[in-house]
């Protein structure tokens, strides 16, 4: 459980960047009216397992992260890929981890790493718990942590090689129902990305066709489509007009 797992992690020694050892502390616990205040914000009942955790911590003070926080850490937009995101760790440079809560959903995972450089969504873990064991196993001598390979290595080669974008007229599309529907919806040139059974290694761009790419979701799917924009007519046809 989360909450077990938090309790072992205080005071637990680890080796810095730096190569300083560091004592792992704990933030004190949730006051009642940050419970109430994240119940309000949340689309559905708050887990009994995150309730246990935040009895025990809100997050981390001062570990591999810039932040990690049970409490959501807000600052991550992109609304129309994740309609509830729930920030749990940011780097410091704009990058976040977050989970995408989804209404009457049991439990909180998977989480995933939301870059904007590249503009690429990373699926980083299949939970909150196996997230936390991967950000101080950043700080483990001898241990190569999942949160370094997604980071540095997994969203460079989604952007390079876009493997995860299938064509939404494809057979494959085809032969999924939610995935036929939704591709249905879409305009040539989508492109479409189904994580509903991701693990490392797996994610999307969602900045694929640049800062003006329109990113659409299935619902409440875990499947999304990067959009290419319009064509705007050239300068010579905006003011003279088409010529046929």
């Amino acid at each position: 459980m989360l909450a077990d797992t938090l309790r072992s992690l205080a005071g637990l020694r680890l080796t810095d960047a730096a190569g300083k050892s560091r004592a792992l502390e704990l933030l004190p616990p949730a006051t009642p009216d940050q419970m109430a205040r994240l119940e309000a914000a949340l689309p559905g009942p708050l887990p009994d397992e995150i309730r246990d955790a935040l009895l025990v911590t809100t997050g981390l003070a001062h570990g591999p992260l810039e932040a990690f926080s049970l409490i959501d850490l807000e600052g991550f937009g992109l609304e129309e890929a994740f309609p509830c995101p729930w920030s749990v760790a940011h780097d410091g440079f704009g990058n976040y981890w977050i989970l995408d809560l989804l209404p009457g959903a049991p439990d909180w995972g998977p989480v995933y790493y939301a870059c904007h450089d590249p503009a690429v969504i990373a699926w980083q873990a299949a939970s909150l718990e196996d997230f936390l064991l991967e950000v101080v196993a950043l700080w483990q001598p001898g241990r190569r942590s999942a949160v370094s390979r997604v980071r540095d290595e997994v969203v460079h080669r989604l952007w390079r090689e876009d493997v995860a974008s299938i064509d939404p007229r494809s057979d494959a599309a085809a032969a999924d129902q939610p995935l036929r529907e939704f591709a249905a919806t879409l305009p040539i040139g989508a492109r479409l990305s189904d994580l509903r059974r991701a693990g490392l290694g797996d994610g999307f761009v969602w900045g694929r066709f640049g800062p003006r790419t329109e990113v659409r979701r299935a619902g409440n799917e875990r499947v999304w489509a990067a959009i290419p924009p319009e064509k705007r007519p050239g300068l010579f046809r905006r003011l003279f007009g088409s010529t046929s």
